[in-house]
């Protein structure tokens, strides 16, 4: 299998090189320009040239400039913190185009442009689905540590906390196999959704965008997308720049686990080639909460604590890549390496062993990541561009459960976990055909796990996922815009005996399931006014069960449950309906998105109320499910540099089949902030809230409500086309003891303390 992947992957790096060839780029110019604000220049501005997907930032004289750009017309797209984002078309012909671009001071949050929710990056009141994205600053001034921890002030977005290094998001009130985590767009190759404790393979700080797509969005991503999409984008592949010697540094510490990270990304480019060397690093000790009494609900042992037991975070990464951009297109190829070592929290070691064993555990994560990207300017009548993106990771994880002798030494016993993947996709993007455009695209998704180990989780299988899709847009007219979106999805998993297995079924297992699912989207957008718009969209997704869903069968120690699959499991199919009003004036902006979900098949996990080797059975069962609500954001400048934010978000999850809800679903939640921004200063005030949550499902417990003070000041200084970052965080300001709803340990430990954050960001 690893052959026919290493084969397809040569196959896809010689078609694009050859395309690159044979293209013509006789007719590509150039586009300079410059960003200012009252006459002065704006230095370290992000502009983004939408339609052949590349980016640059402002240099000391606020200048920027795009080479080997075919003639056409193009959108420039500007956007800084402490001014208002700007927009301006350009006109490539004969000659270098150029564009000088006003910046006006503005205390509103940043509209990042989003890349995620359609095949070309769009501004945020172009999308068809209800869309979020945060920027490299605004990302890593976010409360926590971990990518979740830092967006979940966004609407809608909510994080199970089991620990920060295994910290997921949740996306209106779906998580595990409903949302997919990527990066650049690609998936990961990891088993982050097996169970809580297993985490994403990737540091916040390597990440320079995060673009959150709430509701389905399997037309792009394919299978395991019926709530939603979180990319996080990095630089794995260079983008070439106007500068010789450019890049990012970042610094983090924090004293609520003694955090130190760091990362840092260099590019060398020259005429039309860039090559990049990155590293960093991550070690945080366990996490502070309020010190007090703490008593576990299985044992009722009482335990005087001030730090989650068994929360340490250790990790490291190393990456380069290279890349070539030309007339024709551009070509990269980049490579990382990963790897973590992280705890699970629990009942921590104590001299009551034989009463209170000790339920924390410690995993092993490493993660080897090959990603080719590939872009060709074909021109034709039909086809006029091609896009190849492609990765292939090798993923390994292993589990050491923490168990007492009668001496109190552990004395652990590993689960292998071992994952070759490969997921490719190839885009051609059709030429404007009077008032359509569109796109064409093919997607693989090839995975081979292992597991081996004192107590497997599931078999060993190989999983084939294979699809075509059309993703069409129609100008309806000057205001109106319409999407329709068509897609067929292959998928198989396959089984294979292992001899060696100490669990009798998985030595013989050779069973196979096929999951064939046609789905569409249709969606519309609307510009009521020059300040305000509106979207609507309606899909129909479509999720595999996976392997530990059909097969499991055994002690998945580090969630401290024993799982139990079911293999008469048949797909998920979800019906999603969203819509979205929104407003951008001068001094205001708003946003209402109202959704619901159906889900047909939902498959979940719930405990059965027996025991297996002491552990509480997980068994995995399908009902109907139906999930409603909405998310709102209003956002005000009152006066110059100060802007008030409020934001709310509800979900109504219910199980239809036993009309009873589902477990473990976000409260309603709130955000109030202040902020004070200019071009350098920046001050922020914010309060955190939760209303309790007494809708519970089976297997869930009541929580109170709660509301969390965070403080922020940060500076932005320039130097010489040098910009610096520095910010100082107080998460928790008051110390309050809470507990979140979606906590896999909240019946027994409460949320992170008090704790300073202090983040230093370099772009060069």
């Amino acid at each position: 299998m690893m052959g026919r992947i290493g084969r397809l992957l040569a196959a896809t790096f010689v078609a694009t090189a050859a395309f690159a060839g044979l293209s013509s780029g006789a007719n590509a110019q150039s586009i300079s320009g410059t960003v200012q604000s009252a006459g002065a220049p704006v230095v370290g501005a992000q502009v983004r040239l939408l339609e052949l997907d590349r980016t640059t930032r402002s240099g000391a004289r606020g200048e920027f400039s795009f080479g080997d750009v075919p003639n056409g017309a193009y959108r420039v797209v500007v956007g800084v913190s402490g001014y208002a984002s700007a927009t301006v078309a350009v006109t490539v012909g004969a000659g270098t185009a150029t564009a000088k671009i006003e910046l006006k001071p503005s205390a509103m949050p940043l509209r990042e442009v989003v890349v995620s929710a359609s095949p070309l990056a769009r501004t945020f009141a172009e999308q068809f689905q209800s869309v979020e994205s945060k920027g490299q600053v605004d990302f890593l001034n976010g409360s926590g540590a971990s990518f979740a921890e830092k967006i979940s002030d966004l609407p809608g977005v909510a994080v199970r906390q089991n620990g920060s290094a295994p910290a997921r998001p949740i996306l209106r009130g779906l998580g595990n196999n409903e949302v997919l985590v990527l990066e650049n767009g690609l998936r990961m190759g990891d088993v982050a959704t097996y169970d809580p404790a297993h985490a994403t393979p990737i540091a916040a700080v390597s990440i320079s965008q995060v673009d959150v797509v709430r509701g389905p969005a399997t037309i792009l991503y394919g299978p395991s997308t019926i709530g939603g999409v979180v990319n996080l984008i990095t630089s794995i592949v260079p983008s070439v720049s106007d500068r010789p010697y450019s890049g990012t540094a970042v610094l983090e510490g924090n004293s609520v686990n003694d955090q130190a990270a760091g990362f840092v990304n260099s590019v060398f480019s020259g005429h039309n080639q860039a090559f990049r060397l990155s590293g960093g690093w991550v070690h945080a000790g366990d996490t502070r909460i309020p010190s007090g009494t703490y008593v576990d609900p299985g044992s009722e042992k009482a335990f005087r604590l001030d730090r989650l037991p068994q929360t340490f975070n250790r990790s490291s990464e190393v990456g380069t890549g290279y890349s070539w951009q030309g007339a024709s297109g551009m070509f990269g190829l980049g490579a990382k390496h990963y790897e973590m070592d992280w705890g699970i929290p629990g009942v921590p070691p104590s001299a009551d062993f034989a009463d209170v064993p000790p339920t924390t555990s410690r995993i092993i994560q490493s993660r080897n990541t090959a990603e080719l990207r590939g872009l060709v300017n074909i021109g034709g009548d039909f086809i006029h561009q091609l896009k190849v993106d492609a990765n292939y990771n090798d993923y390994t994880h292993s589990e050491y459960p923490t168990q007492q002798d009668a001496s109190g030494v552990s004395s652990p016993q590993a689960n292998h976990f071992h994952k070759r993947q490969f997921n490719g996709v190839l885009q051609l993007r059709q030429q404007a055909m009077g008032k359509w455009e569109g796109t064409l695209g093919l997607w693989a998704n090839f995975e081979d796990l292992t597991i081996e180990g004192d107590q497997p989780l599931g078999p060993n299988s190989l999983t084939t996922g294979l699809a075509g899709y059309a993703y069409e847009q129609y100008a309806a007219s000057s205001d109106t815009r319409l999407q329709l979106g068509v897609r067929y999805d292959y998928n198989k998993i396959q089984t294979r005996q292992d001899p060696a297995s100490p669990d009798p079924t998985f030595r013989t297992i050779t069973d196979s399931r096929l999951s064939n699912a046609a789905t569409a989207s249709f969606g519309a957008v609307h510009q009521f006014s020059p300040e305000m718009s509106g979207s609507f969209s309606v899909a129909r997704s479509f999720r595999a069960a996976t392997v530990q869903e059909l097969f499991a069968n055994g002690l998945d120690a580090a969630s401290g449950t024993y799982s139990i699959g079911t293999a008469t499991l048949s797909p998920e199919t979800g019906l999603g309906v969203d819509a979205s009003l929104k407003g951008e004036f001068a001094a205001a902006a708003f946003e209402v998105s109202p959704f619901l979900n159906f889900i047909d098949n939902y498959i979940y996990g719930f405990l059965r109320g027996d025991m297996i080797e002491g552990f509480p059975v997980r068994k995995f069962t399908a009902t109907r499910a139906r999930l409603w609500g909405t998310e709102v954001a209003v956002t005000v400048q009152p006066w110059e540099h100060v802007a008030l934010r409020a934001s709310a978000d509800y979900v109504n999850a219910q199980d239809t089949n036993n009309d009873v809800p589902l477990p473990f679903t976000p409260p309603l939640r709130g955000l109030l902030r202040a902020t004070y921004q200019s071009g350098m200063y920046m001050g922020m005030i914010e309060a955190r809230t939760a209303a309790s949550q007494a809708r519970l499902g089976e297997g869930d417990t009541p929580t109170a409500g709660y509301t969390v003070l965070n403080l922020g000041w940060g500076i932005r200084i320039v130097q010489a086309g040098v910009v610096h970052h520095i910010s100082l965080r107080l998460d928790n300001a008051l110390n309050t003891v809470y507990r979140d709803h979606l906590s896999v340990i909240k019946d027994f430990l409460p949320q992170p303390a008090r704790g300073f954050r202090l983040n230093y960001e370099l772009l060069y």
